[in-house]
């Protein structure tokens, strides 16, 4: 992968640390994580995709760890400071 992919990817890791996120709702945590995730791809060539791909399944596995996997009626809810 791309050192720039690489750095995207790193970069994921940084921005879903709860302190980015206390306070919001999880809608807007999605609606940017969803957004980055698609401008990411973009970046990325045929033979990049592969492992990006394994590479964002990751980050996913990082968010449902932190707890930011939550059912549709619950979007709208503020992320509190305690996880």
């Amino acid at each position: 992968m791309r050192d720039d992919l690489t750095i995207a990817v790193g970069e994921l890791y940084q921005a879903i640390r709860h302190e980015h996120w206390q306070g919001k709702t999880y809608r807007q945590f999605w609606t940017w994580f969803n957004d980055r995730c698609i401008q990411i791809v973009g970046m990325a060539d045929a033979a990049d995709l592969d492992a990006l791909g394994v590479a964002l399944f990751e980050v996913r596995d990082a968010i449902e760890a932190s707890g930011y996997m939550v059912a549709s009626d619950r979007l709208d809810e503020t992320i509190d400071a305690e996880m």
